[in-house]
């Protein structure tokens, strides 16, 4: 087994790797809660890949991902049950673009179960602390996407039209169709060779661009009229609360895209989105265009992570704001820490 903190990015990692999954008996994939189209297009490939070979595995996702993303391949076989999930059953797990073990859904489980199989962690947020026996991770890279296309290229794993298509999702949602800093001649590259394997950008970009409705639209303006700019550090913050969601019929993957859009107001240092969750907890997504400022940093006050353009985290509400005025309390906690700066 693999010291938890050796970083194996490199092509003999990619190697050993894949031949740890090859070797387990029945291995599971997890993509991150709340996911999005970079941890399912690369879960979903590997996925896809491994029933091909008509292996044994199961795939699991805490939340159910969203239904613009029902085009991809497999994603009908993702199990969002935690109770069905029994991890005794299992002697590899696969975590896929989970910045850490918390973001798994099976963190406490995971760590409590760490000496009795082996865990392979494929991802590419900067802040990742090489939670796996087995860690193929590289910041550089602009989606894990891209990291399990070069684990494919390494392990001569043909790539077909289901698994460009699904690589392809991954990498545009990640660099926001070759928008943001995260984009690189690596990812154009990439990009290309996947539409050579047939990806299918028409549908990718129907489900993932053309998906909003005109409450969605409505719900969008409520929410950007209420934006706010925290003068001293020139941040831009706007906050849901659940009751909203409901009131507006609104599914919490309609927000998605939200902080991204954002993210292109002018003249401000980063933009905040927070939202309240059904189960009372607060997800915080952070966004920034500027060279001098690490998002990253700031999701860590509150226990999350990322990049350092964009990152996110999630609050238990009840256990860690208690009665106070959520809002409040978090924008109060990045200003107090900003001010240790």
């Amino acid at each position: 087994m693999r010291d938890s903190k050796e970083n194996m990015h490199n092509e003999h990692g990619a190697k050993q790797i894949y031949k740890a999954i090859n070797t387990a008996r029945y291995p599971l994939l997890i993509s991150h809660e709340n996911p999005d189209g970079d941890t399912l297009g690369a879960s979903l490939a590997l996925s896809y890949h491994l029933n091909n070979g008509g292996r044994s595995y199961e795939h699991f996702c805490i939340d159910k991902p969203a239904y613009y993303f029902s085009f991809l391949p497999q994603i009908e076989k993702i199990n969002s049950n935690q109770s069905k999930v029994n991890l005794k059953n299992h002697d590899l797990v696969i975590t896929i673009d989970c910045g850490s073990i918390k973001r798994t859904g099976l963190g406490d489980n995971l760590e409590k179960m760490k000496n009795d199989l082996s865990i392979i962690n494929i991802d590419h947020h900067q802040s990742n602390d090489l939670f796996g026996h087995y860690n193929l991770v590289n910041p550089t890279a602009s989606s894990t996407s891209e990291i399990m296309y070069k684990f494919f290229e390494i392990n001569s794993i043909k790539i077909d039209k289901y698994i460009a298509t699904a690589l392809l999702t991954g990498i545009l949602s990640d660099t926001m169709n070759f928008t943001n800093a995260a984009t690189t001649k690596d990812s154009l590259k990439i990009a290309s060779t996947l539409l050579e394997c047939g990806a299918r950008t028409s549908q990718i970009l129907n489900n993932l661009m053309q998906n909003r409705n005109l409450f969605t639209l409505k719900f969008w303006g409520k929410i950007l009229s209420q934006t706010q700019i925290q003068p001293e550090y020139n941040f831009a913050y706007t906050a849901i609360d659940y009751d909203d969601f409901i009131s507006a019929k609104i599914e919490r993957e309609d927000i998605d895209g939200l902080a991204n859009f954002l993210s292109t107001l002018q003249d401000v240092n980063f933009i905040l989105v927070l939202s309240e969750e059904e189960d009372a907890a607060i997800k915080g997504s952070l966004r920034t265009t500027k060279d001098n400022i690490d998002v990253s940093k700031i999701a860590k006050i509150f226990g999350g992570g990322g990049h350092k353009k964009a990152a996110g985290f999630r609050v238990e509400k009840n256990v860690i704001i208690g009665t106070l005025d959520w809002k409040k309390f978090i924008i109060t906690a990045i200003i107090n820490e900003l001010n240790k700066i």
